[in-house]
């Protein structure tokens, strides 16, 4: 299966501690190639970023296995917020994205 490619939302390169150390806002989607969902929250995620200043991150579970079980990862899709170096949501499996990105957009506004 091809990978989904987006404009907003990179593979993560770097650290994620440090990600999330230096950016504001930032959302992590583990997911993974044979995975439908996971290439539909990305598609609508990438869309939800647009004009936003939030660092988004795709992490493909394969290809870093270690950094899933160290962050607890266990099913795709996941999403995981983190604000002002804070976590701050999870969702995993079948969950309604666009409740989690009201409530992202409210932690935001409150911020």
């Amino acid at each position: 299966m091809a990978v989904c490619m987006s404009k907003h939302m990179t593979e993560l390169t770097e650290n994620p501690e440090e990600l999330v150390a230096a950016s504001s806002v930032v959302i992590l989607l583990f997911g993974e190639d044979a995975c439908g969902p996971c290439h539909a929250i990305r598609f609508k995620l990438d869309k939800w970023l647009e004009g936003k200043e939030i660092a988004a991150r795709y992490v493909d579970i394969k290809k870093n296995l270690e950094l899933c079980a160290q962050m607890g990862i266990f099913s795709v899709p996941t999403v995981d917020v983190y604000m002002d170096g804070h976590f701050v949501a999870r969702e995993s499996g079948c969950f309604s994205l666009d409740e989690m990105l009201g409530r992202v957009e409210r932690y935001m506004e409150m911020r």
